[in-house]
């Protein structure tokens, strides 16, 4: 679960601004993963609901149906996302 949740984030950063900083934070309860741009996509990143063939627009959906919690903020002229992880837990973070 964490690996797709990190693929994604990643994805979702490189198509809207082509550069990231990653960071990894776990306790024996939680797993974070935050993301962070340069700026450039002018808008802050949202779930979208694309159409069935859209190529685009799914990544933060699929990080936010993965993780107990998504945070977004904006950070030195970019966005931070924040997805963290319940250790122990099912999708959606519900526990085993």
């Amino acid at each position: 679960m964490l690996e797709e949740t990190d693929r994604a984030l990643q994805r979702e950063v490189l198509e809207e601004t082509g550069s990231f900083h990653l960071v990894l934070a776990a306790s024996p309860q939680v797993v974070a993963v935050s993301v962070t741009d340069e700026g450039g996509a002018g808008t802050a990143p949202r779930i979208e609901q694309p159409d069935a063939d859209a190529v685009h627009g799914r990544g933060l959906g699929m990080v936010s149906a993965l993780a107990h919690r998504v945070v977004v903020h904006s950070a030195h002229g970019g966005y931070t996302i924040t997805a963290e992880l319940l250790a122990n837990s099912r999708p959606g973070g519900r526990p085993c």
